[in-house]
Protein backbone atom coordinates (compact mmCIF):
# COMPACT_ATOMS: atom_id res chain seq x y z
CA UNK A 1 0.00 0.00 0.00
CA UNK A 2 0.93 3.41 -0.47
CA UNK A 3 2.63 4.96 2.41
CA UNK A 4 1.14 8.59 1.86
CA UNK A 5 -2.50 7.83 1.01
CA UNK A 6 -5.22 6.04 3.18
CA UNK A 7 -7.46 4.13 1.45
CA UNK A 8 -8.55 -0.12 0.79
CA UNK A 9 -9.10 -2.17 3.69
CA UNK A 10 -7.16 0.06 6.11
CA UNK A 11 -9.89 2.52 5.33
CA UNK A 12 -12.50 0.84 5.35
CA UNK A 13 -11.29 -0.68 8.97
CA UNK A 14 -11.79 2.84 10.13
CA UNK A 15 -15.08 3.67 8.77
CA UNK A 16 -16.69 0.53 9.65
CA UNK A 17 -15.08 0.65 13.47
CA UNK A 18 -15.74 4.32 14.01
CA UNK A 19 -19.71 3.51 12.65
CA UNK A 20 -19.88 0.60 14.99
CA UNK A 21 -19.68 2.48 17.87
CA UNK A 22 -21.05 6.01 16.54
CA UNK A 23 -24.38 3.68 16.73
CA UNK A 24 -26.02 5.10 13.68
CA UNK A 25 -27.86 1.64 11.72
CA UNK A 26 -28.17 3.47 8.67
CA UNK A 27 -24.42 5.39 8.70
CA UNK A 28 -23.22 1.27 9.67
CA UNK A 29 -25.18 -0.21 6.90
CA UNK A 30 -23.67 2.17 4.36
CA UNK A 31 -20.04 1.53 5.99
CA UNK A 32 -20.69 -1.81 5.19
CA UNK A 33 -21.18 -1.65 1.85
CA UNK A 34 -18.61 0.85 1.31
CA UNK A 35 -15.99 -1.82 3.25
CA UNK A 36 -17.06 -4.70 0.33
CA UNK A 37 -16.60 -2.27 -2.39
CA UNK A 38 -13.29 -2.15 -0.75
CA UNK A 39 -12.49 -5.14 -1.24
CA UNK A 40 -13.25 -6.82 2.45
CA UNK A 41 -14.80 -9.93 2.62
CA UNK A 42 -17.66 -10.25 4.64
CA UNK A 43 -15.04 -12.92 6.84
CA UNK A 44 -13.27 -10.33 7.22
CA UNK A 45 -15.60 -7.60 7.90
CA UNK A 46 -16.85 -10.12 10.45
CA UNK A 47 -13.26 -10.25 12.22
CA UNK A 48 -13.52 -6.40 12.45
CA UNK A 49 -16.93 -6.25 14.12
CA UNK A 50 -15.85 -9.59 16.72
CA UNK A 51 -12.55 -7.42 17.57
CA UNK A 52 -14.91 -4.49 18.60
CA UNK A 53 -16.26 -6.36 21.70
CA UNK A 54 -12.37 -5.60 23.42
CA UNK A 55 -13.44 -2.09 23.24
CA UNK A 56 -16.82 -1.49 23.42
CA UNK A 57 -18.35 -4.67 24.66
CA UNK A 58 -20.62 -7.41 23.34
CA UNK A 59 -24.08 -5.40 22.87
CA UNK A 60 -21.95 -3.66 19.71
CA UNK A 61 -20.50 -6.33 18.53
CA UNK A 62 -24.29 -8.09 18.66
CA UNK A 63 -25.79 -5.38 17.08
CA UNK A 64 -23.18 -5.15 14.24
CA UNK A 65 -23.30 -8.57 13.47
CA UNK A 66 -27.06 -8.46 13.19
CA UNK A 67 -26.89 -5.77 10.76
CA UNK A 68 -24.55 -7.14 8.76
CA UNK A 69 -26.80 -10.15 8.44
CA UNK A 70 -29.63 -8.06 7.17
CA UNK A 71 -27.45 -7.63 3.66
CA UNK A 72 -28.72 -9.65 1.01
CA UNK A 73 -25.11 -9.81 0.17
CA UNK A 74 -24.00 -11.43 3.02
CA UNK A 75 -24.84 -14.71 4.61
CA UNK A 76 -24.09 -15.41 8.39
CA UNK A 77 -22.39 -17.18 9.61
CA UNK A 78 -19.29 -17.20 7.60
CA UNK A 79 -16.72 -19.37 6.90
CA UNK A 80 -14.86 -17.99 9.91
CA UNK A 81 -12.13 -19.49 11.56
CA UNK A 82 -13.46 -21.34 15.05
CA UNK A 83 -11.39 -21.87 17.96
CA UNK A 84 -12.85 -24.09 20.73
CA UNK A 85 -11.67 -23.12 24.21
CA UNK A 86 -9.24 -26.52 24.79
CA UNK A 87 -6.24 -26.84 27.23
CA UNK A 88 -3.98 -26.98 24.04
CA UNK A 89 -5.98 -24.16 22.37
CA UNK A 90 -5.47 -22.08 25.42
CA UNK A 91 -2.08 -22.65 25.29
CA UNK A 92 -1.64 -21.11 21.52
CA UNK A 93 -3.59 -18.07 22.53
CA UNK A 94 -0.88 -17.65 25.33
CA UNK A 95 1.71 -17.82 22.86
CA UNK A 96 0.74 -16.01 19.94
CA UNK A 97 -0.90 -13.11 22.32
CA UNK A 98 2.50 -12.99 23.69
CA UNK A 99 4.36 -12.70 20.64
CA UNK A 100 1.64 -9.96 18.80
CA UNK A 101 1.81 -8.00 22.25
CA UNK A 102 5.40 -7.77 21.92
CA UNK A 103 5.27 -7.36 18.19
CA UNK A 104 3.31 -3.95 18.69
CA UNK A 105 4.50 -2.77 22.20
CA UNK A 106 8.26 -3.62 21.35
CA UNK A 107 10.56 -2.13 24.12
CA UNK A 108 7.12 -1.35 25.96
CA UNK A 109 5.94 -4.86 26.20
CA UNK A 110 7.45 -5.71 29.83
CA UNK A 111 6.89 -2.17 31.13
CA UNK A 112 2.98 -2.84 29.84
CA UNK A 113 2.42 -5.80 31.36
CA UNK A 114 4.11 -4.84 34.95
CA UNK A 115 1.90 -1.45 34.87
CA UNK A 116 -1.32 -3.75 34.35
CA UNK A 117 -0.41 -6.16 36.68
CA UNK A 118 -0.07 -3.50 39.46
CA UNK A 119 -3.69 -2.42 38.61
CA UNK A 120 -5.09 -6.29 38.49
CA UNK A 121 -3.07 -9.65 38.32
CA UNK A 122 -6.49 -11.01 36.47
CA UNK A 123 -6.34 -8.34 33.45
CA UNK A 124 -2.89 -8.56 32.88
CA UNK A 125 -3.75 -12.11 32.33
CA UNK A 126 -6.81 -11.45 30.25
CA UNK A 127 -5.14 -8.86 27.97
CA UNK A 128 -2.19 -11.94 26.98
CA UNK A 129 -5.01 -14.47 26.66
CA UNK A 130 -8.31 -12.89 25.89
CA UNK A 131 -7.42 -9.65 24.38
CA UNK A 132 -4.33 -10.67 21.98
CA UNK A 133 -4.31 -13.94 21.96
CA UNK A 134 -7.97 -14.85 21.31
CA UNK A 135 -9.00 -12.10 19.58
CA UNK A 136 -6.19 -9.68 17.61
CA UNK A 137 -3.79 -12.37 16.89
CA UNK A 138 -6.41 -14.16 14.91
CA UNK A 139 -5.04 -14.75 11.44
CA UNK A 140 -8.04 -14.36 10.02
CA UNK A 141 -7.13 -10.35 9.47
CA UNK A 142 -3.95 -9.03 9.42
CA UNK A 143 -2.77 -6.94 12.35
CA UNK A 144 -1.98 -3.48 10.16
CA UNK A 145 -6.09 -3.65 9.36
CA UNK A 146 -7.02 -4.69 12.90
CA UNK A 147 -4.71 -1.65 14.46
CA UNK A 148 -7.22 0.58 12.17
CA UNK A 149 -9.79 -0.48 13.49
CA UNK A 150 -9.03 -0.12 16.68
CA UNK A 151 -7.56 3.56 16.30
CA UNK A 152 -11.01 4.33 15.33
CA UNK A 153 -12.61 3.01 18.43
CA UNK A 154 -10.13 5.08 20.55
CA UNK A 155 -10.57 8.22 18.39
CA UNK A 156 -14.35 8.41 18.45
CA UNK A 157 -14.63 6.93 22.48
CA UNK A 158 -11.40 9.79 23.14
CA UNK A 159 -9.21 7.02 24.83
CA UNK A 160 -5.60 8.84 24.40
CA UNK A 161 -3.78 6.96 26.56
CA UNK A 162 -4.63 3.64 24.56
CA UNK A 163 -5.07 5.41 21.49
CA UNK A 164 -1.16 6.21 22.28
CA UNK A 165 -0.02 2.60 22.54
CA UNK A 166 -2.31 1.61 19.13
CA UNK A 167 -0.83 4.28 17.06
CA UNK A 168 2.68 3.50 18.29
CA UNK A 169 1.53 -0.57 17.53
CA UNK A 170 0.41 0.83 14.16
CA UNK A 171 3.48 2.55 13.06
CA UNK A 172 5.51 -0.98 14.17
CA UNK A 173 3.06 -2.99 11.71
CA UNK A 174 4.16 -0.77 8.81
CA UNK A 175 1.53 2.25 8.56
CA UNK A 176 2.57 5.66 7.59
CA UNK A 177 1.84 8.38 10.31
CA UNK A 178 0.30 10.03 7.60
CA UNK A 179 -2.18 7.28 7.47
CA UNK A 180 -2.56 7.67 10.73
CA UNK A 181 -3.58 11.63 10.59
CA UNK A 182 -6.00 10.83 7.69
CA UNK A 183 -7.91 7.55 9.88
CA UNK A 184 -8.12 10.42 12.63
CA UNK A 185 -9.40 12.77 10.22
CA UNK A 186 -12.25 10.24 8.55
CA UNK A 187 -13.65 9.64 12.23
CA UNK A 188 -14.82 13.11 12.16
CA UNK A 189 -18.01 12.76 11.52
CA UNK A 190 -18.57 10.09 14.31
CA UNK A 191 -17.24 12.04 17.20
CA UNK A 192 -16.70 15.89 18.46
CA UNK A 193 -14.00 18.18 17.03
CA UNK A 194 -12.35 18.15 20.46
CA UNK A 195 -11.57 13.94 20.19
CA UNK A 196 -10.42 14.72 16.75
CA UNK A 197 -8.19 17.24 18.23
CA UNK A 198 -6.93 15.69 21.08
CA UNK A 199 -6.32 12.87 18.49
CA UNK A 200 -4.53 14.45 16.52
CA UNK A 201 -2.05 15.84 18.98
CA UNK A 202 -1.75 12.26 20.52
CA UNK A 203 -0.40 11.11 17.03
CA UNK A 204 2.00 14.62 16.79
CA UNK A 205 3.39 13.73 20.37
CA UNK A 206 4.39 10.34 18.66
CA UNK A 207 6.04 11.80 15.66
CA UNK A 208 8.05 14.20 18.27
CA UNK A 209 9.77 11.47 20.03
Amino acid sequence: MNGSQLTGKRRAAVLVSAALVHRNKNVLKAEYYSALHANLTPAELVEIILQALLFDGYPCTLEGLILLQKLPEVNLPVEELYEEYTPQQIEKWEARGQLLCQNIYRKNFKPLLENVGTLSPTLRQWMLHEGYGRVLARPSLSIDIREMGIIAILTVKNYPRQLHSHLKGALHVGVSRQELRQAIEICAPFTTSRNITDACQTLDEIAAI
